[in-house]
C-alpha cells in the first residue's frame, strides 16, 4: 500500500488505485486504474472529468455484470443489490 497526501494528478496520468491511501489529493482529467486488489482508501479527494480502467479481476467481475444486467431480470437483480444501505460481506 502507498499513501498519497495532498498530492495533485495530472491531465493525462494514470494512477493506479489497487491498496493505496489518498488523502486531500486532486485528481484532474487522469485515467484512475483499478484491478481487483485491495480496495483503494479516498479520503476528501476531488475528481474533475477523470476516468476509469478497470483490468484483471476488477474487468472480468465488471464483464460478469454487464452479462448479468443484459440477462432477463438482471437488472431487477442488479437494482437489488447496488441499493443505497445494501452492503455484500462474506
Amino acid at each position: 500500500m502507498t499513501d498519497y497526501a495532498n498530492q495533485n494528478f495530472a491531465a493525462g496520468a494514470e494512477v493506479e488505485t489497487d491498496g493505496n491511501a489518498l488523502a486531500d489529493c486532486r485528481f484532474d482529467a487522469v485515467t484512475l486504474v483499478y484491478r481487483g486488489g485491495a480496495h483503494p482508501q479516498f479520503d476528501r479527494c476531488t475528481f474533475d472529468s477523470c476516468g476509469w480502467r478497470f483490468g484483471d479481476a476488477a474487468l472480468r467481475t465488471i464483464q460478469f455484470l454487464q452479462q448479468v444486467n443484459a440477462s432477463p431480470g438482471g437488472q431487477d437483480f442488479l437494482a437489488d443489490i447496488f441499493r443505497p444501505g445494501a452492503y455484500i460481506t462474506e
